[in-house]
């Protein structure tokens, strides 16, 4: 955690948090609203009412989160007329609550999407009655929904795990919404407990990652494991602590996008849970995991990507790339023996995860860091509104018919032909072709792994697109059951109602995200690019301290001591240009985290700056040889240094240092005699 005294709460760090404060705050006005007046009415019309004010809320956090881009843009001169914050939007992105959140671009467009999704998620859950506590199932899609707004803007490791739990208990309790079905109870249970295990291994990861670098923010790690001289990408060849750290980690983060082989619990949650939640689950869920994922891959654990930008050697970089191997074939191929619907969607998802997969392995090797991470972003949206149009279907047979078989959309083409177009829109696109959205951006991530020019592990990448060009392949024929069921097939049996706004809302919005941005794709493409520029870069307030606290742990761990003097250099990129007034680094080293020696409270006496050692540090050394090295220096060895006329001057000039740098053991022999020669 960066230094109390280096950061102060203002109003700006509300600011930029007013969506996630809004969506809080109205989550408790549902509940207390539920519990009050409405408690009284019949289930369908408090369903109705609460609904409506649920979406009251989610508009205003949806105009807090455009007004963020505005003022951000100076769209229509917000800046001048409007800004509370106080921002200035020529110095470096700003950091929130003592370092530990973002309020960059990256951050504001990651919640005006997820804002969006929500609110089509929230209509789509006022198409039925699947349960009787509405007030606590809204106000838990809320909550959820700020764990992953947060959780994208973490910074540093404790705020992540802590925003990911958040998001994820929600989940747990609104997949066992359903309370008149069992397997309902049984995907929640499953989920939860899956969870749990995952969670447990992924915060043991965490506390292994922290032992082993002293800090938990992101660019802090990223500039220990960063070596002073050579290539950045020292891999983990020999490192077994940090490839267990790692491995601990990916099983968290497996679990919550889904990726093989930490998926078992996708297709019976989502089986189980009610059709909205799926949507949910599938889409916010997902985005808010990868983002957290890419974060933590790219920028903190940067180093540890591979060795020489040789994708075969030890790193997390062939780690993901067989994750990704698996994800793929084995969600599309379990896909392919399905006959229930989200089932269906559940092994899609998988599939769609290691595709993500893909394009995260892509940005780890290849020096085009922010355009790959921008083609998975593009991905993530376009797949997040696509499946929510995918999962209304779903929530359309569970209204009207009670099942989730595909054999329940026979003659829906002929009986609703508009919204049947829509939804083989949407199934063209979850395949990739062209010309929709889903096909650009599967060709944007799997260029981006062909695009390095190095040779080393561009074989590797070769192979890994090859397979996913292969898998999509096989996709098309799980996704045609769907048209084949709708196009070719006579109704049978009851008869769906009309879809009515709720169920027709979803597919239009995904359908027109899926023609809109497949026609022309190059807004949204060009704006996730610009948007993962900060994501992989340290937010400017934050980096003085994390420089200078990643520096000092880098030489604490040196066999020779911490040094008295560190040097601290800026990146080019957010380097302080003439007449700016960027943040300075501190010229003493800050104090050492809560664990990693004794030096911490002299330090934080000082206003915040960097402690003066650990355990034994070169502050009480020079203190030592300031007192005593005049009397110690007459046993100490004779220096190469040329006699002055001053021998104690001189000792005090060369003799100490040397002391210094040595490490205390030759200063406690010495300071005995010292002692002997005073009267």
């Amino acid at each position: 955690m960066p230094p109390t005294a280096a950061f102060t709460i203002n109003f700006r760090d509300f600011y930029v948090l007013a969506p996630e404060i809004v969506l809080a705050l109205w989550g408790l006005v549902v509940l207390l609203y539920d519990v009050g007046w409405l408690r009284k009415l019949p289930n369908a019309s408090r369903q109705q009412k609460l609904g409506w004010i649920t979406l009251l809320g989610v508009f205003g956090a949806l105009i807090a989160a455009i007004h963020a881009l505005m003022v951000r843009f100076n769209l229509y001169g917000m800046q001048e007329l409007f800004n509370p914050a106080w921002m200035d939007f020529d110095r470096p992105e700003p950091v929130i609550f003592w370092g530990t959140l973002a309020g960059d671009l990256f951050t504001e467009t990651i919640n005006l999407f997820l804002i969006l999704m929500l609110l089509v998620a929230i209509r789509l859950s006022m198409a039925w009655s699947f349960t009787d506590s509405w007030g606590e199932y809204f106000a838990l899609i809320l909550w959820s929904t700020v764990g992953m707004m947060l959780l994208a803007a973490a910074e540093e490791l404790l705020t992540l795990f802590l925003t990911l739990e958040t998001m994820t208990i929600c989940l747990y309790l609104c997949t066992s919404f359903e309370k008149n079905k069992r397997r309902s109870a049984e995907g929640g249970l499953k989920y939860f407990v899956y969870g749990s295990v995952s969670s447990a291994l992924f915060l043991f990861g965490l506390s292994l990652l922290y032992g082993l670098t002293g800090t938990t923010e992101l660019y802090a790690i990223k500039m220990v494991f960063t070596p002073e001289t050579g290539d950045s990408h020292i891999g983990l060849a020999g490192n077994v602590s940090g490839m267990t750290a790692l491995l601990l980690m990916l099983v968290g983060f497996g679990f919550k996008v889904a990726a093989v082989p930490f998926h078992q619990w996708a297709p019976d949650a989502y089986e189980g849970a009610p059709a909205p939640v799926t949507a949910w689950i599938a889409t916010g869920s997902k985005v808010a995991s990868f983002v957290a994922l890419m974060k933590v891959l790219l920028l903190g654990l940067a180093p540890w990507s591979n060795h020489m930008r040789d994708v075969a050697t030890p790193g997390w970089v062939g780690v993901v790339a067989a994750l990704a191997a698996a994800s793929m074939t084995f969600g599309n191929l379990a896909a392919l023996a399905q006959r229930n619907l989200k089932r269906m969607l559940a092994y899609s998802s998988i599939a769609h995860a290691g595709y993500m997969l893909v394009g995260v392995a892509a940005a780890g090797y290849s020096s085009r860091h922010s355009e790959s991470a921008g083609s998975v972003l593009y991905y993530l949206i376009i797949y997040g509104f696509t499946n929510l149009g995918a999962f209304a279907v779903a929530a359309w047979l569970a209204r009207d018919k009670d099942s989730d078989d595909i054999s329940d959309l026979n003659g829906l083409g002929f009986q609703y032909p508009g919204l049947a177009v829509c939804i083989l829109l949407l199934m063209l696109s979850l395949i990739g072709m062209p010309p929709l959205a889903g096909f650009f951006g599967k060709l944007y991530m799997f260029m981006e792994a062909l695009n390095e020019k190095n040779p080393e592990g561009r074989l590797t990448m070769l192979w890994l697109v090859g397979l996913g060009l292969l898998n999509s392949v096989v996709s098309a024929f799980y996704y045609v059951r769907v048209l084949k069921a709708m196009f070719l097939r006579p109704a049978e049996g009851t008869v769906v109602a009309p879809a009515g706004p709720a169920i027709a809302l979803p597919i239009v919005v995904g359908t027109v995200v899926a023609l809109g941005f497949g026609i022309y794709p190059a807004p949204l493409v060009d704006l996730m690019k610009s948007a993962a520029v900060p994501m992989l870069d340290v937010s400017g307030e934050l980096i003085g301290s994390s420089l200078e606290r990643a520096m000092w742990n880098r030489a604490r761990r040196a066999p020779t001591g911490p040094p008295t003097d560190v040097k601290l250099e800026l990146p080019a990129s957010v380097a302080p240009q003439a007449g700016s007034t960027a943040p300075q680094a501190e010229s003493t080293p800050p104090p050492l985290l809560p664990g990693t020696g004794k030096g911490q409270g002299a330090a934080s006496k000082k206003g915040g700056g960097m402690g003066k050692g650990a355990g034994k540090g070169a502050g009480a050394l020079k203190k030592k040889g300031q007192g005593k090295g005049q009397d110690a220096s007459k046993d100490a060895p004779p220096s190469d240094q040329p006699k002055t006329d001053s021998p104690t001057k001189d000792a005090e000039k060369t003799e100490a240092p040397k002391k210094n740098e040595s490490g205390s053991d030759d200063l406690k022999k010495a300071a005995p005699k010292a002692d002997a020669a005073k009267p």
